[in-house]
This record gives structure tokens, sequence and C-alpha cells, in this order.
């Protein structure tokens, strides 16, 4: 359960990043500030006029969320916000320095945009009149022939010059600045909004940060020596390198370790799933998994172990946030005798809940995290006698009650990320689980299978391993993506196969072998050819 790992987010600011493939914030700002400066001169258009308002505006808010990063850090999704917002002014000035005939050096150069619609309505009020007395002489042929020749030497000579001539007739710049213009005020009102909230918070957060930190000493020496008294929230991953380095463990060996600890640790710790950490956020971490120089230590030894020189973590663990009765009602759907899980229990600090199925019943247990006080180890639960046992870490005492937990239960909500031949999808894992109980053998079945093999593990692959569980790194199948569609159909609609018109039997064969779907073509000749004209279910041992 709760095996959704995203991937830690690495730490950037706004508009600074070198190698990003576009300008920073103030040289955008300033290449901004002097085209508009340099266009307006002398110039009474007033789609300039209204693009420089909005212009400011956006501005203006991005050097004050700009401010507002040096004290909090942004989100994930505002951080990607803010960088779509720049490529879009970036793009937006290099098309108005064109449009309007700017130069690199901001000189304004002879441009169709300036002097077209000046000379506009002259050219409609006096050309029909010119026209109709040209017509009247005898001339009126060589008129014409004379006409359509300079129009053919003009747009083989000089294409580009007739085609600026005819979009600054239609209006065509004026018509794309206005769209703009229109994209600018969207950003303004996301950008407002933004800092509208964050302003709010910051008056709501008049307190130092040491005074939510007051009752645990340790936690507030380390917020106010890594991060300042100042700092509301910090990084995930910033969060994650400080705790690392409190806890000597920034010599850790090997890729893999390094990466499922980061992960680990910030799937609990970042309980919002936002990318920030708040102090209450590391308070509630500690809660569990304290003090602060034990807490990697300690979710090294409950939450992972070696399984043939390779670190894994213990599928039996979650941090979601599921409630007693929603995690009872997912058990007694999709739950076996011997399934269990553990999660941080509500119920109290320190406190963590054993949900398991015994006898067709299901049950919780509380266990106790009770610090460093007690010689024995720091986690307890009762003996049923009225006394307590204790151990050294969550592994062990799981271990100690095999027992009654005998295998982990596998969270049907968890989604699941894949790339067919580079299309996205995204299922939950309920979908292959209600199969995989009685078509075990297909593909997705075996790979999601959550029943225990002999190592009191699921036995599908996607539970032991990282891939699947996010975006970042989803299962990569090289496969016909619209034949996948049909595949998962047939997981959804309890074994009913649909394959539309579009989709080629003789394809649709080839993925339902390589998927190990329970099926097998019919075959009828047609002129001498042999040809797919149906699919028969086959019985599954």
């Amino acid at each position: 359960i709760g095996c959704g790992e995203p991937s830690v987010l690495r730490s950037r600011e706004m508009g600074k990043s070198k190698g990003s493939g576009g300008l920073g914030l103030t040289a955008l700002m300033k290449l901004g500030q002097q085209t508009m400066d340099t266009l307006k001169e002398g110039s009474e258009q007033s789609v300039l006029v209204d693009f420089d308002n909005e212009w400011t505006k956006v501005r203006s808010q991005l050097e004050h969320i700009d401010n507002l990063g040096k004290n909090v850090e942004l989100p994930q999704d505002m951080e990607l916000k803010i960088k779509k917002i720049k490529s879009d002014m970036e793009k937006m000035i290099t098309f108005v320095r064109k449009a309007y005939g700017l130069s690199d050096d901001n000189r304004r150069k002879w441009s169709w945009t300036t002097y077209v619609p000046v000379a506009k309505p002259a050219i409609q009020t006096l050309g029909p009149a010119a026209c109709v007395y040209l017509s009247m002489g005898q001339y009126l042929l060589v008129y014409i022939v004379v006409s359509v020749l300079i129009i053919m030497v003009l747009l083989k000579l000089q294409k580009d010059l007739v085609v600026d001539f005819l979009k600054a007739w239609k209006g065509e710049n004026d018509a794309k600045t206005y769209k703009h213009i229109k994209k600018l005020r969207e950003h303004y009102e996301t950008l407002r909004e933004f800092a509208t909230f964050q302003n709010q918070l910051r008056r709501a957060r008049t307190f130092d940060v040491r005074s939510i930190l007051e009752d645990n000493k340790a936690a507030r020496v380390f917020w106010t020596r890594h991060f300042g008294a100042n700092k509301h929230s910090v990084k995930t991953p910033r969060m994650i390198e400080a705790l690392l380095h409190v806890n000597n463990q920034t010599h850790m060996v090997g890729k893999q370790m390094i990466e499922l600890v980061y992960n680990t640790i910030a799937n609990i710790i970042d309980k919002n799933n936002d990318g920030v950490v708040s102090p209450i956020e590391l308070l509630d971490f500690l809660k569990y998994f304290g003090p602060v120089h034990k807490c990697v230590t300690r979710i090294k030894e409950s939450l992972i172990y070696e399984d043939n020189g390779s670190p894994k973590r213990y599928p039996w663990f979650t941090w979601r946030s599921k409630d007693r009765q929603e995690l009872e009602s997912l058990m007694k759907q999709y739950g076996v005798d011997g399934d269990f899980v553990v999660r941080c229990s509500s119920r109290g600090e320190g406190r963590f809940a054993i949900t398991f199925i015994r006898n067709g019943n299901i049950k919780s247990v509380l266990a106790y995290y009770t610090s460093d006080h007690s010689p024995q180890g720091p986690f307890s639960i009762t003996d049923g006698k009225g006394g307590m046992l204790h151990y050294k870490n969550l592994a062990l005492l799981v271990s100690d009650w095999r027992k009654v937990l005998k295998q982990a239960f596998m969270d049907p909500e968890t989604l699941v990320y894949f790339s067919i031949s580079g299309k996205p999808f995204e299922v939950q894992a309920s979908l292959f689980m209600q199969r995989s109980r009685k078509y075990a053998r297909t593909l997705l079945g075996e790979m999601f299978d959550p029943r225990p093999d002999e190592t009191k593990f699921p036995r599908g692959k996607f539970w032991k391993s990282d891939t699947g569980h996010t975006s970042e790194n989803p299962i990569f199948l090289d496969r016909d993506s619209s034949a996948f569609n049909v595949i998962l159909n047939w997981y959804r609609y309890d074994g009913k196969l649909y394959v539309p018109g579009n989709i080629s039997k003789e394809l649709m064969a080839e993925e339902m072998t390589f998927f190990k779907l329970p099926f097998r073509p019919e075959y009828k000749e047609v002129s001498g050819v042999q040809s797919i004209t149906n699919f028969v279910e086959t019985k599954t041992k």
C-alpha cells in the first residue's frame, strides 16, 4: 500500500538558472522596457500603449513574487507557471520587436507596420477614384499590364516586402499583438492571485518560526541553524539534505540507496505533496521517527532492507492519509487472510496503527514510539497479557509477529504510470488486481499480483520496483498504444473484448499474445489469404 513515489524535486531559482535556454528575469524585463520606450516614442498606436500597460503590470507582479521567493519557497507548480509565463513574455517581446520595426540596437527601422495604417485611409478613399479616372483613358490595357508586371517583379525579388505589406494592410500584427495582450492579462491574474495568497499567509505568519518548534529544542536548533528563523517553508530536497547531514548519512554508498532514502523520507515528511516542508510537517515527522539526529537511521532500519545486495523498501508501510474506516473497506474488498498494513495513526503522536486480516476479520492494534527512553528499543506493542514488548525498529516488530502479519496488503488505489511507445497512460492498480486473482497468468496480472511469494512479499514486480510509481519514471512498453486501450478495457469490463474497427485484427492478435490474454484467433480463407474473423476466449487453468 502507498507505493506512489513522487520523484525528489530539485531546487530552482526563478529566472536565474543559467543554461535554461532563455533570458533571466532581470534581462527580460530590461529588454521589454527598452523595447516599449523606443516603440512608443512618437507613436500613437493604441495597441502598443495597451501592450505596454499589460506588460508593466505582469512585470511588477513577477518582481514582487521574486522578492517573496527570498523568504518563502515557491511551490513547484507555481515555479513551472512562472517559467511558462517568462517564456511566453520572451516570445511576445521578440514578436513585437520584429513586427513593429525595431533593430537589435533598439533603433526604429523602416517598416510597413508604421506607415500603412497612416496611408490606408487615403488609399481607400483615392484608390477607387484613380481607377475610374484611368479606365476612361485609351491606355487602360497598358496600365493593367504594367501593374501586373510590377507586382510579379516585387513577388520575385521582394516577396517578404509584399508579404509584410499585406500583413500590415490586414492588421495581422495588431491582431496578434491584441492576442498577446489578452494572454498577458491572464498571466497577470494568475500572478496576482498567487501573490495575494502569499501576502495573506505572510501576515498570518507574523510569529517567529522558533515559536512553533518551542517544545522540541533539537528541531528548533536544527531549523534555525540550517534555514533561519524567518523561513516558513523549505523545499523537500533541501530539507532531506539537511537531515542527512545532521544524521551523518551523507556518505551513503550506491545510487539506489540514496534515491530510496530520499524518496522514502520525501513521501513521509511532505504530507501535502506540494514539494515543500513546513515546521509543522517536520514536527509531525519527528513524532514518529525522531529525534532529529537519528531520524534517517530510524527510517533505514524500519522501512528499508537489503535483497541480494539491492536496497528495497518494505511494502507494508503506507504514508498515505487513510482513516481506519476507508482502509478496512479496501481490505474487505481486496484483501485475504494474513494481509496487513502499518501506518501512522491519527489517534495520537508517536503511534502506529497495524491493521490486519485474521480468520476473515479485520483488526487493528497500536504500536507505540517512545523515543529513546526504553533501553530495549523505542518501538513497543502490547503482548496481550497486560505487558509490553519492545523492539529496536518497526521491521523487527513486524518480523516477530509473522504468524499473524503474513503478507503486505497492496493498495488498490495506487496510481500506475505507463508509457506505451511514448504515449502516457495513468490507471489505478485495482484494475489489474481484480483480474489477477482470476487471471493471474496475464502479463499485467503477473506484474501486479499482490499475493505473497515464499519470502512473504508480493509476487508482482511492480510492488518491488520504483518503476511505474511516478509520471517521471513510467513503465515503458514498446507496443501499440491504440491496442493498449483495448487491453485496458478487457480488464475494465470483466474480460469482455471490444476491438474497434480502426485496429486490425492481426495487430490485435499480436498484442493479445504479448499481454497473455486468454484468447485465440479464428481464421478464414478469403481469396487464398488467411484472415482473422474473430477471437475466441480460452479456458484458464
